[in-house]
Parts: C-alpha cells; structure tokens; sequence
C-alpha cells in the first residue's frame, strides 16, 4: 500500500514538472491588437434600465 502512494505521488511530480516545464518553455508571441475603443463601466450604470430583479428571503434569524 505505501509504495503504490509513493509510486502515485512521484507520478504526480513528473507530469506537474513537466506541465510546469512545457508552460515556462513555451513562446509568448500573442499580439493584441487594440481598436481604441472600450468599455465604459459607468456608461452602464448610467444607462441601466428595466432590469430584472431578484428577491432574496433572509432567514438567518428565524426562531422557533
């Protein structure tokens, strides 16, 4: 029993250090390319309307 743990932990170890090893390898070549444009959070709470509500019961304190 302990030495299939052992066998699973150490099995463990390799495939992380290698998902750790091919990750850090890895080439960062990503370009983003921006339009100038964005999002405006506050134009969204601005302009917010007839949205949907949620009614919450709270019984956090009910006593019998």
């Amino acid at each position: 029993m302990r030495t299939s743990t052992t066998f699973a932990a150490a099995i463990t170890a390799v495939l992380i250090a290698t998902g750790f090893g091919i990750w850090a390898a890895s080439p960062t070549n990503a370009s983003v390319s921006s339009t100038g444009q964005g999002i405006e959070p506050f134009q969204f709470m601005l302009n917010a309307n007839n949205l949907p509500t949620a009614e919450f019961a709270d019984y956090t304190f009910v006593f019998r």
